[in-house]
């Protein structure tokens, strides 16, 4: 069982990976939610829209989002502002209790590199979500759930013609956890 405390401390002596260029380049935040139950910790989630052209659409992700001009650079600001559009859950830098290593990803529409930057926060009071039009639905899962070595799988991801094998869970009504999400929650779970 995770438990959000033991997480915490962990983050707070963490160094994650930031790279320099960082500001030079198009930037991306996420927001990686965390609340404490009975069960231990969970994680929120959210299932993207499904969207003509989207490689993502239907699958499962954290809130988050481009940075722009109104967010000062600012990454976090960015994770918090996304937040509160995409799912109606007001988060603040006062309940982040750390970040994860930057991600080198690909800007789809413009084929150009962009850097997503997670930040972790604690959820203190019970949210009921206001979806916006590029979520459909969001889930708590138990980070323990994630421990549980049957449940995961592999998939294939099409680049051009050449099928590449990629870890991924299964998460129920053909909801996929994997690639940056996956990447970013097993490092949250390699610090516990």
């Amino acid at each position: 069982m995770h438990e959000i405390a033991p997480l915490a401390a962990a983050l707070a002596r963490y160094r994650p990976r930031r790279y320099r260029w960082r500001h030079r380049l198009k930037r991306a935040a996420v927001a990686v939610i965390l609340r404490e139950t009975r069960q231990g910790a969970e994680v929120l989630l959210t299932v993207r829209a499904h969207r003509p052209g989207d490689p993502w659409s239907g699958d499962m992700a954290f809130p988050g989002g481009r940075v722009d001009a109104a967010d000062e650079a600012s990454a976090s600001t960015a994770a918090c502002r996304e937040t509160a559009e995409e799912v109606g859950l007001t988060i603040s830098r006062d309940d982040g209790i750390g970040r994860l290593g930057d991600r080198l990803t690909l800007d789809h529409r413009r084929r150009a590199p962009m850097v997503v930057s997670p930040f972790v926060y604690r959820q203190a009071r019970t949210h009921t979500p206001t979806l916006n039009h590029e979520i459909t639905a969001t889930r708590w899962l138990p980070l323990a759930w994630l421990d549980e070595p049957d449940q995961r799988r592999t998939m294939h991801w099409q680049i051009g013609r050449v099928p590449v094998p990629m870890p991924c869970y299964d998460c129920g009504d053909g909801h996929r956890l994997w690639g940056l999400t996956l990447a970013m929650l097993d490092e949250l779970r390699a610090l516990a």
